[in-house]
């Protein structure tokens, strides 16, 4: 485990407001998947932020959170999810790029005779 995160975790009052990266220690996710948690919905980030501006999360609503079974099966099931979608969308495209280089299963099959 990282030592910034072990420490993190082992504080005794950690602070009232969290970051991205906090959040995610204390959920048990990646940072990374924080952003798609938000994206569905599944945690609200402090204030209105912009797209582009560094989120916070209330520590409160994220130790709540992380003893809650079912919103901790959904997060997983989303992350899964989207995890999913992306390996399927690189497989159609590496597919893709196959066929157009003249690659493929058809690449090596003889022409019928006529």
């Amino acid at each position: 485990m990282n030592p910034e995160r072990r420490e993190f975790l082992n504080l005794l009052s950690p602070p009232g407001r969290l970051t991205t990266t906090e959040a995610a220690w204390k959920l048990g996710f990646e940072p990374g998947h924080i952003p798609i948690l938000v994206g569905a919905g599944l945690l609200q980030p402090l204030g209105h932020p912009p797209a582009s501006a560094m989120k916070f999360f209330l520590a409160a609503e994220i130790e709540q959170k992380k003893n809650d079974a079912q919103w901790m099966t959904r997060a997983c099931e989303v992350i899964r999810l989207k995890w999913k979608q992306k390996n399927e969308r690189g497989a159609r495209r590496r597919l893709n790029n196959c066929h157009l280089n003249g690659e493929g299963p058809r690449a090596n099959r003889q022409p019928a005779d006529p």
